[in-house]
């Protein structure tokens, strides 16, 4: 549910095009999910319309996010509340995907935990589409530089260098130094 303003007006969040749904039955540990999940999970089909175990579908889950991941669905549960996590998944169809995946968490008639369904969005053709754009980014500061040292703009090629180095790690390269003016 999204968060009423003062104005009284709801807040609708805009989200890509959903690529995959799951259903966790919390109490009988299994989660039923559509093709999509299947293949990004590296489950079957047919595991996921029996149901998997959760524990199942974490194996999918890069070990770097597991650890936060599990935690953020158990306390989704616990607070019988959403989850809204990033996460990398690997599986043999689809290879590393990062994906954005979203629950919440409902009751059942005596307030404990029952349904957990939630989606899944593929974020990692957005990842590749930012590395081209701080490419992009890269090249314009180092221009930028060049025109500030040539005018004698000694303070802004200190910004600017700064902020090309944060470009720089950004890409993966490069280490953080302290820089003084």
């Amino acid at each position: 549910m999204a968060a009423m303003p003062a104005g009284g007006r709801g807040v609708h969040l805009r989200y890509p095009p959903i690529d995959g749904f799951w259903t966790w039955d919390i109490k009988r540990n299994r989660v039923y999910g559509d093709a999509n999940l299947s293949d990004y999970f590296g489950l079957t089909l047919d595991e996921f319309s029996r149901g998997a175990p959760l524990e199942r579908c974490m194996e999918s889950i890069e070990a770097e996010d597991r650890l936060r991941v599990n935690v953020a669905i158990r306390r989704a549960v616990e607070r019988r509340s959403s989850f809204r996590e990033v996460c990398k998944v690997r599986s043999e169809k689809m290879g590393l995907r990062k994906i954005l995946a979203v629950g919440q968490c409902y009751v059942d008639s005596l307030g404990e935990a029952a349904v957990y369904p939630g989606w899944f969005v593929d974020l990692t053709q957005e990842e590749d589409c930012e590395e081209a754009s701080l490419r992009e980014i890269h090249q314009h500061i180092e221009q930028a530089k060049e025109i500030s040292q040539s005018i004698g703009q000694d303070l802004l090629f200190y910004l600017l260098d700064n902020a090309h180095e944060e470009v720089q790690l950004r890409l993966g390269g490069g280490s953080r130094r302290r820089k003084s003016s």
